[in-house]
């Protein structure tokens, strides 16, 4: 037959245990997803093209009159 004793103290460290390792637990739990979503939203290649890029007027460009005749008749020779 075994004996019980009752000891107060070894209770107290016991539940103190449990807390610290449901703590533990917790924060493995919160710190995975939350690395996994920092991981993929902070490299994004459209952030660092906005970084990157500035936006400005670009100059007038004058039209030029086509520079292919479009009225002459092919040779059937290349077809």
């Amino acid at each position: 037959m075994k004996t019980i004793t009752s000891n107060k103290s070894g209770e107290a460290l016991e539940v103190v245990k449990r807390i610290m390792y449901s703590l533990q637990v917790l924060l493995v739990g919160l710190f995975i997803p939350f690395s996994f979503v920092f991981g993929i939203s902070y490299n994004l290649p459209n952030a660092k093209a906005e970084t990157g890029s500035s936006i400005s007027k670009q100059a007038q460009v004058s039209h030029q009159n086509n520079t292919v005749d479009l009225t002459k008749v092919l040779s059937e020779k290349n077809s």
